[in-house]
């Protein structure tokens, strides 16, 4: 323990400490796990991939398959992650470029004739993007215009706990601006001459010195912007009086409030915030898109959108889970960024084939994995075809770059007839006729599309189809000739290879309006017929169902459920039975496989915090700290004796005979103390090893007595 000793336990920094179990001393050792620890080693300069514990077959698996299945997956999650980004960043792109217009152009058209100036407020709420959104937005802020040099707006950041009183948010909002521009440096000044650092007076000196310094034109002076984070956690009081006072040097100083909140309210000022505050204050509302149409949008252009083609698709199981975590517990864009990564890290990790998702490595002719890979074709493969082919490792390498295009090929048919179903379902919608209802706003049938996307994945989609049919059949000649138009201007602008396939669709599209615009006469030439059944006809081709192809689980997760333990773990269950059970989650962190539950331990072979938890059972609600301490001695003076007869068991040691046992008893009269004061100090740790997870109370009525906090354990024993 002499090498953790320095370990600073209140470190802000680190939002976790782990506490492995050490068997050979039966002691604990703390090490710290920082948030932002990567999954890479970066030892000797060069990243190396750290596998987490899976359970794959080590019989049938390639060699070095942990690594090359981990490589897959950081391949494929990277293309996933780097599209689902690109979506985000174009539905914040909107509201970003309002925001940022809207806080550099705060000075430029006020209105005349105010009897007093107002001070510009920019209020976003902004409940699912996080704080990237506005990472984004002071980003663009900082950014030196086209026509003129300098910044365009200097932004500075404060948060909840700089404002506990006046002094200190003034002080925080002063001296943000000064330090980051580090023009006082360069200033020899007295400190008995200098103003107080929190004083609005203060800023403005400065800012006219830091003019002068950048020669930045009059015209274009650049706005100061206060970043307000969680701005529902400011005390009311203390910010009426920082408007107040802030609106009183808006002539020197252009000052602009961004305040950002996390909760969709748009009238939290009316409500928390009196009249005489809000007068002084110009506010402009805007709001980011939140709720079930970003995840939607997400879901749609990363795995649904003919543009984008991603290495694995997910199955039902895991979009209702997500569906169902977004809507009801966590409406972040993160939510929707862990739950993908962990779907993807999840099917690379349990199935060995996996690591021929995209290319088929070197296979050595006598390995488990190659002979697994053969069986597993042979099933999907007619007897006479193995036979004809002398080499069997060949023809399964074949068989399998066959299954690979044959997958891909139906899912871009899938995605292709999923998007021309979009088309003609959102003419529909625009031109007023009935429709599927897939976008409805109405809370009660929110989750319409994500039913219509598991009947996709599971091809039960003849009735939305018969639907669009019925619809597009009733459309007036010229409705009939404007969606022609679209569905063909649709499949045009398709990607070069996917255009290219579609020609004949195109030519039929092309067709049936040609031949009813040269003959409008003849009844059977009804446009929105023709529309109709040509319609039917390609989307149930499109529509078909991955499921049936050979090998489809290597890029479909299918309907496996989401492990939602990975993400969600019940932690107080997971606390108590690892303190009941510490050797169930002693593994080997080298070891592949999963350790078997060890058996029942003693008492006494648990570890300190183990021992401690157990006597803790024992007890009422009221805890006596001797009693307890005098129990647990009594497991620790047990737990020596017996570790002494292990010592002493050996046929060598045995025949030392009355000499060893002499020596024995004569070094247990000297450190006797020596024990009490080892035996003190382990109960202390392990007592605040309780406290910190906390499971006892201090209670001021007693002094030597602790309270219980737990009770009702059963279910984790």
């Amino acid at each position: 323990m002499t090498e953790h000793n320095a370990l600073n336990l209140d470190d802000i920094s680190k939002t976790a400490f782990c506490i492995p179990f050490d068997s050979t001393g039966l002691n604990f050792i703390y090490s710290s796990m920082d948030r932002s620890q990567s999954l890479f080693s970066t030892d000797d300069g060069i990243a190396k991939p750290q596998l987490p514990s899976v359970t794959v077959n080590e019989a049938r698996d390639i060699e070095n398959g942990g690594e090359l299945r981990f490589l897959a997956y950081k391949k494929a999650w990277t293309k996933c992650l780097a599209r689902i980004q690109e979506i985000v960043q174009e539905l914040q792109a909107a509201s970003m470029k309002a925001v940022v217009q809207e806080t550099r152009s705060s000075y430029d058209n006020t209105l005349p004739g105010l009897p007093y100036p107002e001070l510009p407020v920019v209020y976003v709420t902004n409940p699912t993007f996080g704080s990237t959104f506005l990472g984004h937005i002071t980003s663009a802020l900082e950014e030196n215009r086209n026509d003129a040099p300098g910044p365009s707006c200097l932004v500075t950041h404060v948060y909840p706990s700089d404002f506990s009183n006046i002094s200190n948010g003034m002080k925080a909002i002063v001296s943000g601006f000064i330090e980051k521009s580090g023009l006082l440096e360069k200033v020899k000044r007295k400190t008995a001459e200098s103003l107080a650092n929190y004083d609005i007076k203060f800023l403005g000196a400065w800012y006219k010195a830091w003019l002068e310094s950048s020669d930045i034109p009059e015209g274009r002076l650049p706005n100061l912007v206060v970043v307000f984070h969680d701005f529902e956690q400011y005390d009311p009081l203390v910010m009426r009086d920082i408007c107040h006072i802030c609106s009183k040097s808006i002539s020197q100083l252009p000052l602009v409030f961004l305040l950002s909140l996390s909760s969709p309210s748009t009238n939290y000022l009316n409500v928390t915030y009196p009249q005489s505050t809000l007068a002084l204050l110009r506010v402009r509302n805007f709001t980011t898109p939140s709720g079930l149409s970003v995840l939607q949008e997400i879901i749609l252009k990363t795995f649904f959108d003919v543009n984008f083609e991603p290495d694995i698709l997910i199955g039902p199981g895991v979009l209702d889970y997500l569906h169902d975590l977004f809507t009801r517990y966590a409406s972040s864009v993160d939510v929707i960024f862990t739950v993908i990564q962990l779907v993807h890290l999840r099917h690379f990790s349990l199935e060995p084939l996996t690591v021929l998702v995209r290319d088929t490595p070197s296979l050595a002719t006598s390995s488990p994995f190659t002979s697994a890979l053969c069986a597993r074709v042979s099933l999907q493969t007619h007897d006479e075809d193995v036979d004809m082919d002398p080499d069997p490792v060949s023809h399964a390498i074949a068989q399998l770059d066959k299954y690979r295009n044959c997958f891909y090929s139906r899912y871009q048919d899938l995605r292709l007839g999923f998007c021309v179903m979009l088309c003609v379902h959102r003419y529909l919608e625009r031109q007023g006729h009935a429709s599927l209802k897939w976008f409805t706003t109405d809370t009660r049938n929110e989750d319409r599309l994500q039913r219509v996307i598991n009947g996709l994945l599971s091809g039960t989609l003849e009735k939305d189809v018969e639907t669009l049919g019925i619809a597009s059949s009733k459309l007036k000649e010229e409705e009939a000739r404007d969606l022609i138009e679209e569905v063909h201007a649709f499949l045009y602008d398709l990607p070069a290879d996917i255009s290219s396939q579609e020609q004949g669709a195109r030519a039929k599209l092309i067709m049936m309006k040609n031949y009813i615009a040269t003959d409008t006469t003849s009844e059977s030439s009804n446009l929105s017929m023709t529309l109709s059944t040509w319609l039917v006809d390609y989307l149930c081709e499109k529509l078909s169902v991955v499921e049936e192809l050979d090998l489809w689980e290597l890029w479909y997760t299918g309907r496996t459920p989401f492990p939602s333990e990975l993400l969600n773990p019940s932690i107080r269950a997971s606390m108590v039975s690892g303190l009941l059970r510490p050797y169930d989650y002693a593994e080997d962190p080298s070891s592949m496989v999963p350790t078997e539950p060890s058996p029942d331990k003693a008492i006494w072979e648990l570890p300190d915090t183990s021992i401690l938890f157990k006597r803790y059972l024992d007890s009422g609600k009221m805890i006596n700290v001797y009693d307890w301490f005098e129990s647990f001695k009594y497991v620790l003076d047990t737990q020596r004796s017996q570790t002494r007869e292990l010592r002493t068991a050996s046929p060598k040691k045995r025949a030392k005979g009355k000499a060893a046992k002499r020596q024995e008893v004569q070094m247990t009269e000297e450190e006797e103390e020596q024990w009490n004061v080892q035996v003190q100090a382990r109960f202390i740790r392990a007592m605040h090893e309780l406290d910190y997870l906390g499971f006892i109370k201090h209670t001021g009525r007693k002094a030597d007595h602790l309270l219980r906090t737990v009770f009702d354990i059963n279910d984790a024993e």
